[in-house]
């Protein structure tokens, strides 16, 4: 092992929850700092940045311009470059370590000063419709290490042409897991939910990849008065997501539906509520969610939409063969009905392998391995 100390530079897009800058999160908590100096770079003032060791240095790009930074925009000067590009100078890093595809111009700033990339995919192909064509090349070719979340998200890249793709699973911190049932109780009761009733929980931003706009015909083709279906995440200020929560709100179904919002102190409480969780997401690399809603012991139905269908084992619950109401309706019946048997202790198992110690050691491996 080479014993010289590395200079590594992070760039996230939000410091927000999301899954992907949580793994980023975990990873900087526990990487050597014998071996490793290290700097952040957010694209946001993000609330999680309160949550990084306090002597790592932080920098926060411009990406939304004030008025002088619009005015040099216009002037052909483009804030964001001249920002990484002051950086590049000022922070000499080995390599720079690009956790997201949504920062196109790291690869720009990073290729003048002819500095090695790091590119961490949490995306799937749906979401490079927001990268130009150009963009997206870059970071396929220019890229001296490609990392996909899951075999599903890894496939892709090699076929757009990604030479050295690894494969390094999302992970979570097990310690952050808790559940109080008493306020799981207190919860329910709230929504006015029987102690019989089953609950379904689906959870994550109301987005047209996550399914969102599907929650209402779930609820119309289950149409059961004992089910129950909360849906635990921020709302987007969006046309789609306002349709469709009129029609979650006039829905004339026998199986309620609850719009819970954005959780924070009580997330695992909500997760906890559920007897299982449903993922409807359209395409999903590697959702840690179900990771946590394993943890907890929950059965899971979900679509096909990605990494999913490499994490539910026999006894975890059902994939769908294909994205359809009628067929995630049959699978949920078959989960509550017994048909299909289900087993706490399997889920806990294997939500228990994606812990921080296993995913740093294998991130640090990839490392090792390429620098």
């Amino acid at each position: 092992m080479n014993n010289v100390k590395k200079k590594i530079l992070f760039f996230t897009p939000y410091a927000t929850r999301t899954g992907s800058e949580m793994m980023l999160l975990y990873i900087v908590n526990k990487i050597d700092r014998s071996r490793f100096d290290i700097g952040i770079v957010s694209f946001a003032n993000g609330e999680l940045l309160k949550e990084f060791p306090s002597d790592i240095p932080v920098f926060i790009a411009p990406k939304t311009f004030n008025m002088v930074e619009k005015i040099s925009f216009h002037l052909g000067i483009h804030p964001t470059l001249k920002y990484l590009r002051k950086l590049a100078k000022d922070f000499k890093a080995d390599f720079w370590y690009v956790n997201t595809t949504m920062m196109p111009e790291t690869i720009v700033v990073a290729k003048e000063f002819s500095i090695p990339v790091i590119t961490h995919f949490h995306e799937m192909p749906l979401t490079y419709t927001y990268l130009s064509s150009p963009d997206f090349k870059s970071i396929i070719d220019y890229s001296s290490l490609l990392i996909g979340c899951s075999q599903t998200t890894c496939e892709p890249i090699r076929d757009a042409g990604g030479k050295n793709v690894e494969l390094l699973y999302s992970f979570i911190d097990h310690t952050l897991v808790k559940k109080d049932e008493k306020r799981t109780a207190e919860l329910k009761r709230a929504l006015g939910i029987p102690a019989d009733d089953f609950v379904w929980i689906l959870s994550g931003m109301t987005s047209e990849r996550k399914g969102f706009d599907m929650l209402p015909d779930l609820a119309q083709e289950l149409n059961d008065p004992r089910v129950h279906l909360i849906w635990v995440g921020a709302s987007i200020d969006d046309g789609l997501v306002y349709y469709t929560e009129q029609r979650c709100r006039n829905s004339k179904s026998a199986t309620k539906i609850h719009l819970v919002g954005k959780q924070k102190e009580d997330y695992y409480n909500y997760l906890n509520m559920g007897n299982g969780f449903l993922l409807t997401s359209r395409q999903d690399p590697f959702p840690l969610v179900m990771i946590e809603a394993a943890l907890l012991g929950k059965p899971i139905v979900s679509f096909p939409s990605g990494g999913v269908s490499e994490f539910v084992k026999e006894g975890m619950g059902i994939v769908t063969q294909d994205i359809s109401i009628k067929q995630m309706v049959k699978g949920i019946r078959s989960v509550m009905s017994g048909e299909t048997a289900t087993s706490s202790e399997k889920s806990i198992e294997v939500a228990s392998q994606f812990n921080v110690d296993n995913g740093y050691r294998n991130w640090i491996e990839l490392i090792d391995k390429n620098y």
